[in-house]
């Protein structure tokens, strides 16, 4: 079985919100709602790339707590199991390459999920508690999945997406999860192509990127 390795504390909290700030524009850029992305409460949200890295962390450190994440710990690991199957049977017969282990980062802060490769998960609690954890732990497993093909033939950001999500939806219809950053663009050529190739997941982002 596919192991996980959790991971939460302030600093990475602090490190969290930098590097969220950073990346705003990139956000805007690709359709992402800024209203769900969040921050220390102590920050005012509207001026959020005025503040210091020390008044960064000072609001982090002020609201740190380790129940929500030991709460949440627990509950990701008695889970782990059933969850890993469905991804190893899912992966197996599309191809794609399941990581020994995974490295999870539980914040409050940030975006619903993000990942680094080759095997970094980040999971923010605050848009993805409990169940929702579970169903952002698989959407950004199938993001480090796939992201082999998405680099060798350089699909868009919506594209990803919405390939992540009819893999979700094909593999794993009892745990919904839809998102609405491509919902600006049409996805009816995009989601035959995924139909008429799936399971092969090269041939699908390889012809969508066409």
């Amino acid at each position: 079985m596919t192991k996980i390795k959790v991971t939460f504390n302030k600093e990475y909290d602090i490190q969290r919100v930098i590097n969220t700030i950073k990346r705003l524009d990139w956000y805007t850029e690709n359709n992402y709602n800024y209203k769900n992305i969040s921050f220390p409460k102590m920050l005012n949200k509207e001026k959020i790339k005025d503040y210091s890295d020390k008044e960064i962390e000072d609001a982090v450190i002020a609201e740190y707590s380790d129940n929500l994440y030991k709460e949440n710990e627990k509950f990701l690991l008695d889970n782990w199991a059933s969850i890993s199957e469905e991804i190893k049977f899912a992966f197996s017969r599309s191809g794609l390459l399941l990581q020994d282990e995974y490295k999870v980062y539980l914040t409050k802060y940030g975006m619903g999920g993000s990942y680094d490769l080759p095997n970094v998960v980040i999971i923010n609690l605050i848009n993805s508690f409990r169940v929702g954890m579970l169903k952002t732990i698989i959407h950004e497993i199938i993001h480090l999945g796939i992201q082999k093909y998405v680099d060798e033939y350089k699909i868009n950001q919506g594209q990803k997406e919405r390939i992540v999500d009819l893999f979700f939806l094909k593999n794993f219809p009892r745990r919904v999860f839809t998102q609405n950053v491509y919902m600006s663009m049409n996805t009816e050529k995009s989601d035959q192509i995924f139909d008429d190739n799936f399971p092969d997941m090269k041939a699908v982002i390889e012809k969508i990127s066409k």
